[in-house]
């Protein structure tokens, strides 16, 4: 696992080396109709600890669906509140489920080191979350075994969607990545798969009349372990996501 995480930083930096000067080129030559969209302003007044960890308290209550009575621990969320980006994943897997954390497996290492490479942050720069806040289990007796993990079904997301919509309200990030299939057909409301939604900005609607939020979908780092040709995909939605956190700036 090292080797095979050290070997896509590897990549990955000489990537980012050989695709700077060919972004830069590209964004100056792109018409004014592809530009990259609008920053949102940054959220103003004060973070919402309070809030945020009330709606904690209520997501590790919770027994809304199936998925609260089996987990080991709730995975609400980890990073700032006032995040500028927030990743979103599908659900936590066996170590998220142990150590109630999102993304702290083999999936989760590579995540960080793509923030550190490319953004140039830190998992507590970030705000990291996922559609679902509890284990989906093939076998729900059986938490302790590995190979367990299966998608949320319709009923589960629906459950636990306002949960995620309410971190969101809360962080009002200046942009979202989803990362998978999973995230990105439930934010956009789309049947689309990732393959056709990666690289192409959209926009999540918050509700209640607030402004939308910009969202890159991009594949999840699970996939790039599984099929390494993802990796340059990848480091190109990334740098577009870069290149507008930096008109923030």
């Amino acid at each position: 696992m090292r080797d095979e995480l050290a070997g896509a930083a590897r990549d990955l930096a000489a990537y980012i080396k050989a695709l700077d000067d060919t972004l830069v080129g590209a964004a100056s030559a792109r018409p004014a109709a592809e530009a990259a969209p609008a920053p949102l302003p940054p959220p103003s007044g004060p973070a919402a600890p309070a809030d945020m960890q009330s709606l904690a308290e209520q997501v590790r209550n919770c027994r809304k669906c199936g998925l609260g009575v089996s987990r080991l621990n709730a995975v609400f969320g980890v990073g700032t509140f006032r995040a500028r980006i927030v990743f979103v994943g599908e659900g936590p897997g066996f170590q998220e489920d142990h150590q109630g954390e999102p993304f702290v497996g083999r999936s989760g290492q590579l995540l960080d080191k793509i923030m550190e490479t490319v953004l140039g942050l830190k998992r507590r720069d970030v705000y990291i979350a996922n559609i679902v806040k509890c284990h989906p289990m093939k076998n729900p007796a059986d938490p302790e075994s590995r190979g367990n993990d299966r998608p949320p079904t319709p009923d589960e997301i629906a459950a636990c969607r306002p949960y995620l919509d309410a971190q969101l309200g809360f962080i009002r990030p200046a942009c979202i990545v989803t990362l998978g299939s999973v995230p990105t057909k439930v934010l956009l409301s789309t049947d689309k798969g990732i393959s056709l939604m990666r690289g192409k900005w959209a926009d999540y609607s918050p509700g209640n009349g607030a402004e939308p939020i910009k969202l890159m979908p991009t594949y999840h780092p699970a996939a790039l372990l599984r099929n390494p040709n993802l990796k340059r995909d990848t480091w190109e939605d990334m740098k577009m996501v870069k290149a507008f956190l930096g008109t923030l700036e």
